[in-house]
């Protein structure tokens, strides 16, 4: 893979380039990265890059020098990345996708950005590596050529440890331990010291579901999602997990009018509005209370609900889905297989629900 950085300090990028995992991937040539400093490409005699934006602030990178700069090395094949805080965040699935192409454009961000016209001209996609803001883009052009080169063969001395790594099946890794079997008291767990490959495999999916669960709910939400979605919840990944246990679960939804939410739900649901007060359970599934707790919009929390509905046949469950439209709510996505049917929907506050109903087998 080729990779042209251009930035106003190239030479900010000579250490992290030149040691450790990436400096062996470019001497092994797996890795093309090249540098370009935009100041090449500055106007009149000073090699001016920067000037005052018309809406007032600091200063703003021109959109003709950076024009320039990355039509001097774009090629058919190119892929222009602008590392910006207003881009999509940098995922692990993205940094595998970005790994298969074969020539990457990294424009870093300096000063308080980029003239549009030029993001609007060459720039092909916005990267983001967190919500925070950073003294240069330099910084996030190596957080992404460090993330996208774990997916090129070759860079990691065992490419396998990529595919097993954090995130990338949506969940953080769970506990590791090596020797010696007890430390200050602590002993590593049984089952990680028997030799049974599958029970080391199912502990080790059931700790990172729960680390997952416990210190990144954003995460772990996504991976019910995305789970839901490709309907692998069977029988043997949801074996009796005690921390997943419960006999009631509560759900707080936040709304902006409680009467209007209340309503919207009674309506969909079949519920007796006068008996439900600012609490409801879904027909035929009492483990679930939903509380209505009506707040400001801009306080409110959006939260995903994924229900599996005990439908008498597919036509009802459709039935359901044509009141929530009727009644407001907005049906984004519907798909079915031999195996189930779901859909995602949005009512009313946002929130998003994820509707399944399994056929009989």
């Amino acid at each position: 893979m080729k990779i042209d950085i251009l930035s106003l300090f190239p030479g900010y990028f000579d250490g992290p380039l030149q040691t450790s995992i990436l400096g062996r991937a470019i001497k092994q040539r797996l890795l093309d990265v090249q540098l370009t400093n935009l100041r090449d490409f500055g106007l009149g005699k000073w090699k001016q890059v920067d000037d005052t934006p018309f809406s007032g602030g600091g200063m703003l990178l021109m959109a003709e020098p950076v024009t320039s700069a990355i039509r001097s090395v774009r090629k058919e094949n190119s892929k222009v990345i602008y590392l910006s805080p207003q881009g999509a965040l940098l995922t692990a699935e993205k940094s595998r996708e970005l790994a298969a192409a074969s020539h990457l454009i990294l424009l870093c961000g300096h000063y308080e950005g980029i003239d549009e016209r030029a993001i609007e001209s060459e720039v092909d996609e916005e990267i983001s590596i967190g919500d925070y803001v950073l003294t240069n883009g330099g910084i996030a052009a190596l957080v992404l050529i460090d993330a996208v080169s774990r997916f090129i063969p070759g860079v990691l001395g065992n490419q396998e440890s990529a595919e097993r790594d954090s995130l990338e099946n949506g969940l953080l890794e769970g506990p590791q331990y090596t020797r010696p079997r007890e430390f200050e008291g602590k002993e590593v767990p049984e089952v990680l010291l028997q030799g049974d490959h599958k029970a080391i495999s199912q502990w080790r999916l059931e700790q990172s579901e729960r680390r997952t669960y416990e210190r990144r709910p954003d995460l772990y939400l996504n991976y019910l999602y995305k789970r839901s979605i490709d309907h692998k919840f069977d029988e043997e990944t949801t074996t009796n997990r005690d921390h997943f246990k419960c006999d009631k679960i509560s759900v707080v939804l936040e709304v902006n009018k409680l009467k209007r939410a209340k309503n919207f739900y009674c309506k969909v649901f079949g519920l007796d509005a006068m008996s439900c007060e600012n609490k409801f359970c879904l027909p035929h599934e009492g483990k679930t209370i939903f509380w209505l707790r009506e707040v400001q919009a801009e306080k409110k929390n959006i939260v995903t609900l994924s229900l599996s509905l005990d439908c008498a046949c597919e036509e009802d469950f459709c039935y359901l889905l044509r009141r929530w439209e009727l009644f407001g709510g907005k049906l984004l996505e519907k798909q079915a297989d031999e195996h189930a049917v779901w859909a995602l929907a949005q009512d009313l506050d946002g929130h998003a629900w994820i509707f399944s109903w399994h056929r009989m087998k």
